[in-house]
């Protein structure tokens, strides 16, 4: 039994209007058009993603998140940085979607929990290399807190969003972007080496629905 929680309204159909193949997956796109069916052809197992509530996040925010992590150089983290300075809650939060929905598609390919993945990111950047044991425990509670912010994003936990945005005020949201900046490079790095295609997955669900998904999880366990 999976221990996180998310997926679809109780007693509502899964009846599909478009099918497309792109790559190793199969879109169907749900009747509401907010979200899809992804099937992975490799492990022929699926999950139901839908847009984020757009009250919390714009899928815009994502697909421009998702862009500056595939792009090379010291450019992408600069644009972060600068983008924070409007809405740093946005974008962590924004990052935090997509180290989740990177998690669901791994557990759609291997069938390793994505909660389990999520528990296991730890922050293991320039900033920790060498710190005294007194430091140590720094780096070990700000990975604990970004752990956070991304179940938040995977369960559709509003209570538990609200937890991670309290930490983020409280502390410095430079902190917390490069943290979880540092721990989504590497995340990225592990899953394609496992032969995982995420670049443009963001824009996949982004040019297949469209806005209306109100409240609740975005992703649902895969079967």
């Amino acid at each position: 039994m999976r221990a996180w929680s998310g997926g679809t309204v109780p007693g509502t159909p899964l009846v599909f209007t478009i099918v497309i193949m792109s790559g190793p997956y199969t879109w169907s796109t749900l009747p509401e058009g907010d979200g899809v069916e992804l099937r992975d052809t490799a492990s022929r197992r699926s999950t139901v993603l839908r847009r984020p509530p757009p009250d919390l996040l714009e899928m815009d925010d994502i697909v421009r998140i998702e862009a500056l992590a595939f792009r090379e150089g010291d450019r992408p983290q600069a644009e972060l940085f600068g983008a924070m300075d409007t809405d740093p809650l946005r974008v962590l939060t924004g990052m935090n979607w997509l180290i989740a929905f990177w998690a669901v598609l791994w557990d759609l390919r291997g069938g390793e929990p994505a909660d389990e993945l999520i528990r296991s990111l730890d922050y293991n950047g320039p900033w920790r290399s060498g710190a005294i044991p007194e430091r140590e425990q720094v780096w070990r509670t700000m990975s604990q807190r970004v752990r956070s912010g991304v179940l938040a994003a995977l369960t559709g936990n509003p209570e538990a969003h609200r937890v991670y945005e309290d930490e983020v005020r409280r502390l410095a949201p430079d902190v917390f972007l490069h943290v979880t900046l540092t721990i989504m490079d590497t995340l990225s790095r592990d899953l394609v080496r496992r032969g995982l295609d995420l670049d443009g997955m963001a824009a996949g669900l982004a040019e297949r629905t469209r806005p209306g998904h109100v409240g609740g999880p975005s992703f649902s366990p895969p079967r």
